[in-house]
């Protein structure tokens, strides 16, 4: 039973990957209203995104979810589990510094190829917008916490949803970046976990 579990796993997971280097990208290219899956991109983003929300409290407090995604806080758990925590902690600090350099630099590659304008970036000043960079390391710590205490699985994974949304309700990305997002953060964890032993090896 397990193994035909772990086998649909690999087929679900590969069907996102195919989906993600095949179908979207060039989607997210055109970036045109013509196209029906940006069309409803737009649409999404425009019932969750409201301008008139800035500076409430349910603003504030979204925005305060939103550095749960930050490379900064990410770092600043792993740093914390690898320096004072127990040699489980320590172990799970490991992981998760590798799903963050792993996801990073697949969610970085992936905006200078495909470089699309973040919803609200009219001068096209931004960073690239897909797929969401706070929705991938979100995804990602939430995949490698998920491993390492499965009884909080459904807790981490709803945070990251939420992070995702934030991003959309304040403007930074639109849903389908977060929906990437989410694809590269959980499959690039599971890489590392798939190879967890030799990460563990490593000294850093």
């Amino acid at each position: 039973m397990d193994c035909s579990k772990s086998k649909l796993q690999k087929q679900f997971y590969l069907c996102c990957l195919i989906v993600f280097f095949t179908r979207l990208p060039s989607a997210i290219a055109d970036n045109t209203v013509n196209n029906p899956l940006i069309r409803l991109d737009h649409q999404l983003f425009d019932t969750i995104y409201d301008a008139d929300h800035i500076g409430t409290v349910p603003h504030q407090l979204v925005t305060g979810i939103t550095h749960f995604g930050d490379p900064k806080a990410v770092m600043a758990i792993s740093a914390l589990l690898m320096a004072y925590g127990s040699p489980e902690q320590k172990e799970t600090g490991k992981l998760l510094t590798t799903s963050f350099a792993l996801s990073g630099l697949s969610a970085w590659g992936a905006k200078q190829i495909i470089n699309r304008r973040r919803p609200l970036d009219k001068l096209e000043k931004d960073t690239p917008a897909f797929p969401s960079g706070h929705t991938t390391l979100a995804f990602a710590t939430a995949t490698i916490f998920s491993d390492r205490y499965p009884k909080l699985k459904i807790p981490f994974y709803c945070g990251a949803g939420l992070v995702a949304f934030s991003r959309i309700y304040l403007g930074r990305h639109y849903p389908l970046d977060t929906l990437a997002g989410s694809v590269v953060g959980t499959v690039s964890a599971h890489v590392v976990l798939k190879y967890r032993r030799p990460v563990l090896g490593w000294e850093f």
